[in-house]
């Protein structure tokens, strides 16, 4: 008798939930073991439902999942960096919180390896369409704008060496 794998969350828990644990086990298992070499049956198993429950949750197929789970990612980015930060009127406070929050994020919703729907953003824009990638990229070249600006106001400020602020803004993104 085969014994039957138990679901890692109740399935009476809300939609929202749901969709979050299937971005983050999507997300992590897209980073492990790369976005080709992941099923979306790999995906069911690990979230403990069924692949017609993936599909009920994420309309689509792979890519339209691959797309949701960067687009979550981006959005806690935004809520979680940009936002509080571009409220911060002073551009060296305004630099601190964008570095600070950013390493919380990705610390705080990680998995032991490092991965999570923030950093997939990086790993695997090779699995998207055109369109989706186009949309992503105008995501991430709002993040790169702030900081780019924030060090430009740094260095008209005299607080920053005479550095290349896109070159810095790139450096800083790795090093994150």
């Amino acid at each position: 008798m085969k014994s039957q794998k138990k679901p890692k969350d109740k399935v009476t828990e809300t939609s929202e939930k749901r969709l979050s644990q299937i971005y983050v086990v999507a997300a992590q298992l897209f980073c492990e073991k790369g976005f080709d070499a992941t099923s979306m049956s790999d995906i069911a198993d690990a979230v403990g439902i069924t692949k017609a429950g993936i599909y009920h949750f994420v309309p689509g197929g792979k890519k339209e999942l691959l797309f949701a789970v960067m687009n979550y990612g981006m959005d806690r980015l935004e809520s979680e960096v940009l936002i509080p930060s571009r409220a911060i009127a002073d551009a060296e406070q305004r630099l601190r919180s964008i570095v600070t929050r950013h390493a919380a994020l990705i610390t705080g919703g990680s998995s032991p390896a490092g991965h999570n729907p923030v950093t997939i953003v990086v790993d695997e824009v090779a699995g998207l369409t055109a369109v989706q990638l186009r949309k992503i990229s105008q995501r991430k070249r709002a993040y790169l704008d702030l900081v780019r600006t924030t060090l430009q106001q740094l260095k008209e400020e005299g607080k920053l060496k005479d550095v290349d602020v896109t070159v810095a803004a790139f450096s800083l993104f790795g090093m994150l």
